[in-house]
């Protein structure tokens, strides 16, 4: 029996796993693009938030709400929207990032599906390729005397 591979079953195995690795590496790179996207926004959200503060103070205080002595429910509910809606963005953000890191989970572990379906697929036919070439090989068994 010969050990030759007629119909290149080890070459698909090796072109599946060559596949399945380089759209595993694509869908790991999307990943840290995504984690370094949002980590860049967040950093600028709170430089945007470091930088309006001083102004919505200063607001409050040419309006005569806000400053030494003065207490004002105007400029507590200001501050404390402010301060909610840089929350809120951040929250979102966050929410993004991690929205696209279940995204990307989920493509890896469906990668990692089609990769397994392909190789049982691959092994199948195989199979079925032994199982005809052994039918044949029955059929010559009466002329060899057996």
């Amino acid at each position: 029996m010969s050990n030759v591979d007629f119909f290149n079953y080890e070459g698909q195995k090796a072109a599946a796993k060559e596949s399945y690795d380089a759209s595993t590496a694509k869908n790991a790179y999307a990943r840290f693009l995504a984690q370094q996207r949002g980590a860049r926004r967040k950093f600028d959200l709170q430089q945007g938030y470091e930088q309006q503060a001083p102004r919505v103070v200063s607001s409050f205080t040419r309006r005569g709400l806000a400053g030494p002595g003065v207490r004002s429910g105007v400029y507590e509910r200001g501050l404390t929207e402010f301060a909610k809606r840089n929350l809120d963005e951040l929250v979102r953000t966050e929410e993004d990032i991690s929205s696209a890191l279940r995204g990307s989970e989920l493509d890896d572990a469906s990668l990692l599906a089609q990769y397994n379906q392909r190789l049982i697929d691959i092994d199948q036919e195989k199979q079925r390729r032994i199982a005809e070439q052994a039918a044949l090989l029955r059929g010559f068994q009466p002329f060899l005397g057996g």
